[in-house]
C-alpha cells in the first residue's frame, strides 16, 4: 500500500481487481476495502472474501466497522475500466483446471496481458511443459482473439505469446511418449 502511495501520490485507490479466490492472489484484501477501494470479482471469490471478511484472527487485520466493503462482481465474462489515456479490459477465462472462475487483465494498447496461476514461467528463461490450466487459458485467448505481445504473471518471468505455444507444443509432445 505504501508504495503504491508513493509511486502514485494523491491518487485514490479506486479498485482491487482479484483473479481468483486462492489465498495467495485474495488475502490483501481488507487492506484495500480499509482504503474504500471497490473490489471487482467474480462471485465466486465474492464468496470466498465475505466468509474471510467474517472471521477475527490475530493474526489478520481487523476489518474496520467504518468501511463497508464493496465488490462488483464481473458479468457477462467482461469489465473495461477506461479513463481519457487507459483502457484495461478484464475478463474471466474460467472455467479453467485452476479455478471455475478466474480473471486476467488485458490492455488492448500496450498488447499486454496479466494472468495469475495460468501460465508460470521459470525465471531462468526455462519453458515448462504445458499444465491443463495453461492449455485451457491459450485455448480462451484464441477465443477471445485479443492482440496480445507480452503475458505477465504474478508467479515467474515475463512470456510470450510464443513461449506459451511452445510451452504447449512440448506438453503435446509428451503426451504422444
Amino acid at each position: 500500500m505504501q508504495k503504491i502511495k508513493e509511486t502514485v501520490p494523491n491518487k485514490p485507490i479506486k479498485y482491487l481487481v482479484l483473479t481468483h479466490h486462492h489465498s495467495d492472489h485474495a488475502g490483501g484484501f481488507r487492506e484495500y476495502v480499509a482504503e474504500a477501494a471497490t473490489i471487482v470479482t467474480t462471485s465466486n471469490t465474492r464468496t470466498f472474501l465475505e466468509q474471510a471478511a467474517a472471521t477475527q484472527s490475530s493474526l489478520l487485520p481487523k476489518m474496520s466497522q467504518q468501511k463497508k466493503m464493496t465488490i462488483e462482481t464481473i458479468e457477462n465474462k467482461k469489465r473495461v475500466f477506461q479513463d481519457d489515456k487507459h483502457v484495461v479490459e478484464v475478463y474471466d477465462v474460467g472455467p479453467n483446471p485452476h479455478a471455475n472462475e478466474i480473471l486476467v487483465a488485458y490492455l488492448p494498447k500496450e498488447k499486454i496481458l496479466f494472468q495469475a496461476d495460468l501460465m508460470n514461467t521459470a525465471p531462468n528463461g526455462t519453458i515448462p511443459i504445458a499444465q491443463d490450466a495453461t492449455i485451457s487459458f491459450s485455448e480462451r485467448l484464441q477465443q477471445l482473439g485479443l492482440a496480445v505481445d507480452k503475458i505477465y504473471g504474478v508467479h515467474g518471468r515475463a512470456t510470450t505469446p510464443e513461449e506459451l505455444r511452445t510451452s504447449i507444443e512440448k506438453r503435446r509432445a509428451s503426451d504422444l511418449k
